[in-house]
């Protein structure tokens, strides 16, 4: 059984490496294309992306320092899941409105799913622990857990 030091180190690296790849695509005008079929690469959109690149990297930055304490920054697991809505919801808006098709961010919210169970999953481990042991209906405790009664 994984520790929550395992969960949040796991999902400290894996944020920090998405974050990391994330970044290309803002800064590459064709990756943006070939990801997300944008084709305006304007300075209005430059600037933009540029912006968002640097705040991309400053939470990769942080997500490495988490990674070195991990329980002891645990709340960097938090945060990183109140970015995660926003992103979606940006995301939501931008498939609605018709600037991106909704096939194009399927990946990206299967990826953000896996996020936000790895970083939920490791700041709230001992609740999920205190939910794991609840022993299931009509069980009795041994001494090597439960069994079922007859």
């Amino acid at each position: 059984m994984w520790s929550q030091e395992k969960v949040l180190r796991v999902a400290f690296l894996v944020g920090a490496i998405t974050d990391a790849l994330a970044i290309l695509p803002m800064l590459i005008p064709p990756l943006a294309k070939l990801l997300w079929g944008f084709e305006d690469v304007s300075g209005a959109y430059q600037f933009a992306m540029g912006y968002g690149a640097s705040l991309m990297l400053g939470w990769t930055a942080l997500l490495i320092w988490a990674y070195q304490k991990p329980l002891e920054r645990k709340v960097v697991a938090a945060l990183t899941v109140l970015v995660i809505f926003g992103l979606v919801c940006t995301e939501i808006v931008a498939v609605l409105s018709g600037h991106l098709a909704a096939w194009r961010m399927l990946p990206t919210w299967f990826l953000q799913t896996i996020l936000v169970s790895l970083f939920a999953g490791g700041f709230h481990y001992s609740k999920l622990g205190k939910w794991r042991e609840r022993p299931p209906n009509n069980a009795i405790q041994t001494d090597t857990g439960y069994r079922p009664r007859r």
